[in-house]
């Protein structure tokens, strides 16, 4: 008898643990255009690990249809549109041409209209796609 309620308490803690677990702290509902937003790192596809930025990279949503991107340079500006909640269709940009972006602001460039979903999760801004792109409330 004592093992039959052994084996039950511990399916129960198990069924508890996998539904806590899939519960993810994940917010949808996050106001783009309310905050600038600094890139704090990004993985590119195929990548295993992050990069951190070492300058500073800002994203800001201006208008419900259109961002700015300020490489270590050059300013970059397109079109984005909110397919549905937590979904996201980000244009290719345009940029200025005044002289070189580092690597990794380039990488960010090319990387950002692979971006497909979108979450906040605390201060921070989750960009998934091809790769993925954290940012940070400004």
């Amino acid at each position: 008898m004592n093992r039959i309620k052994f084996r039950l308490l511990l399916l129960l803690l198990s069924i508890i643990g996998v539904t806590m677990m899939s519960c993810a702290k994940k917010d949808i509902y996050v106001d783009l255009t309310a905050n600038s937003w600094k890139v704090v790192k990004m993985k590119k596809p195929g990548e295993s690990s992050y990069k951190k930025a070492e300058k500073s990279y800002m994203l800001t949503f201006t208008s419900e249809q259109t961002y700015t991107l300020e490489l270590d340079v050059n300013n970059c500006f397109g079109d984005y549109n909110v397919t549905s909640n937590g979904n996201i269709d980000l244009g290719q940009g345009g940029c200025t041409e005044i002289c070189c972006d580092s690597d990794f602001g380039v990488d960010i460039l090319k990387l950002l209209p692979k971006m497909a979903k979108y979450y906040g999760k605390g201060d921070e801004l989750i960009l998934e796609g091809e790769g993925k792109i954290i940012l940070k409330k400004e």
